[in-house]
């Protein structure tokens, strides 16, 4: 009976791990096809790749600097095997084992929520669907991936108990974007709100990743100097951003694109939600969403993915799940 079972585990993980790899192919493909070749092996991937290991991205890309480094690893051994369209394909490889370690995540991470296999494969193909529409006015923006990346294992980290993995993880995130500073936070609000008694033991642990952060934060802007301020379409930070964002009919047309209306069923569903996801709503989505708007052009959705991953399609699966199999009356 317990080798029926193991048997049956495994099939069910290299399932799994097949439609997570097709996931991937197919969402990567789909961003390389929007872009091109030539903008991934001559222009604007490449550009901005060789700004950044240069030295004079601009701020905020030269201060992303985890990505770049790694691929330029990828781009040196691919050009020392004399493989044909090597920058290419580099960038293209990169960003599909990306890809798939998203999709991977995200099924284990709505398993550990508390979810069933089959709502979580769900989650991770609700997820590839958001990836595949995520490529507005967009390179194959590695960092980005790699922040979904490291939000999921930090959420895994909370839910398996493994707190002092919190500091690698942000370690590594905060050289690759700002917007890891969520990391921390995730950890702290999780033990203070549920496991009131493991504060004393966790402060520690929230105290070291918050100084790592802000050591890499502010050793990266001293290191690289002061970088001329990016403004997308011209348009500075603030008010001006969020009426960009408000009144351009782009910006729904790919929120919806992307997002769907999972965010309503979510949100809809607030009470069916775990407690811990809860917190994990609290921690991420206002702050997320109010930087973003006041600080980000909106229509570029893959900024967006993050809450998605993390909060709205494992809170709007929850309801869909208690509304299609309500629990039993004891009565």
């Amino acid at each position: 009976m317990k080798n029926n079972a193991t048997y049956g585990t495994i099939k069910m993980t290299a399932l799994v791990i097949v439609i997570g790899l097709l996931l991937a192919i197919f969402t990567t493909s789909v961003h390389v096809y929007e872009l091109g070749i030539d903008n991934l092996d001559k222009k604007v991937q490449l550009d901005r790749h060789q700004d950044i290991i240069n030295g004079h991205a601009g701020n905020p890309w030269q201060y992303r600097v985890l990505a770049p480094y790694m691929i330029n690893v990828v781009i040196k051994v691919f050009r020392h095997l004399n493989i044909p369209h090597y920058v290419a394909i580099s960038f293209i490889l990169f960003r599909f084992i990306q890809d798939t370690f998203v999709l991977l995540l995200s099924f284990a991470y709505y398993r550990k929520l508390g979810l069933s296999w089959s709502n979580a494969l769900i989650g991770m193909i609700f997820m590839a669907w958001g990836i595949s529409y995520s490529h507005y006015a967009s390179d194959l923006q590695f960092n980005t991936f790699f922040d979904i990346i490291f939000y999921f294992l930090a959420g895994l980290c909370i839910l398996q108990q493994k707190y002092i993995w919190i500091i690698p993880i942000t370690l590594l995130a905060a050289f690759n974007r700002e917007t890891s500073g969520l990391i921390p936070l995730l950890l702290f609000f999780s033990i203070a709100m549920l496991q009131k008694e493991s504060i004393r033991k966790v402060l520690p642990i929230f105290i070291t990743a918050v100084v790592v952060y802000i050591v890499v934060f502010v050793g990266l802007r001293y290191y690289y100097g002061y970088q001329e301020l990016i403004l997308p379409y011209d348009i500075y930070p603030g008010l001006d951003l969020l009426r960009y964002n408000l009144f351009r009919p782009i910006t729904w047309l790919n929120l919806i694109a992307t997002l769907s209306v999972i965010p309503i069923l979510a949100i809809i569903g607030y009470q069916k939600w775990t407690r811990q996801l809860q917190i994990f709503f609290w921690v991420i989505v206002p702050i997320w969403f109010l930087v973003h708007a006041f600080g980000a052009v909106m229509a570029e959705t893959r900024l967006l993915l993050v809450p998605q991953g993390m909060v709205f399609i494992p809170g709007a699966l929850f309801y869909l799940a208690q509304v299609t199999y309500p629990p039993k009356s004891t009565t």
